[in-house]
């Protein structure tokens, strides 16, 4: 007959280290708009262990190929109901993505690209694809599609920051 140890997860009350690393990535899950939207301002990455691994994640190819395809799919929402009469909840203003097509899909294309990219555009991009106040939803927005598009471009092309926060440490 054999015994059975169990191994705590706890020592000295401290969590393991892969009890932390849980804890972060659901807390990074559950507060990645609110991340998202301090990268986008330029809150540098390094500062808090979510931020970094935030950072990580929009870097990640599979997040801004996410991002790339929710662009696609605004322009061809605003070509589809320029040709046909459509009932929607969708508040996109197709005016605007229609004016600003080719910047949405070239800022697609960039995202889908193998090349480093800076995590606050990447993050901008998410912002401007989630706030209802950007300019692909809000008629009234000061700035146009283009320009914001225009933003999220330099914004990738910024000086990459080097992310080496040891998220396991935390």
């Amino acid at each position: 007959m054999s015994t059975f140890h169990a191994v705590p997860l706890y020592r000295h009350d401290r969590p393991s280290s892969a009890d932390a690393s849980l804890r972060l990535r659901l807390r990074v899950y559950v507060t990645r708009g609110a991340l998202d939207r301090q990268i986008a301002t330029g809150r540098p990455c390094e500062s808090t262990p979510a931020l970094a691994l935030r950072a990580r994640q929009l870097a990640d190819a599979r997040t801004r190929r996410q991002i790339a395809r929710s662009l696609r799919g605004i322009v061809n929402y605003a070509d589809y109901r320029a040709s046909h009469r459509v009932i929607s909840a969708s508040v996109v203003e197709p005016t605007a993505v229609r004016r600003a097509r080719h910047p949405i899909l070239g800022l697609a294309e960039r995202l889908e690209g193998t090349a480093p990219v800076n995590p606050a555009g990447v993050a901008r991009a998410q912002v401007l694809l989630t706030d209802g106040l950007s300019p692909l939803y809000n008629r009234n927005c000061p700035r146009t599609a283009t320009q914001a598009i225009y933003e999220v471009q330099d914004a990738l092309e910024a000086d990459i920051p080097r992310v080496t926060f040891d998220v396991a440490a935390s």
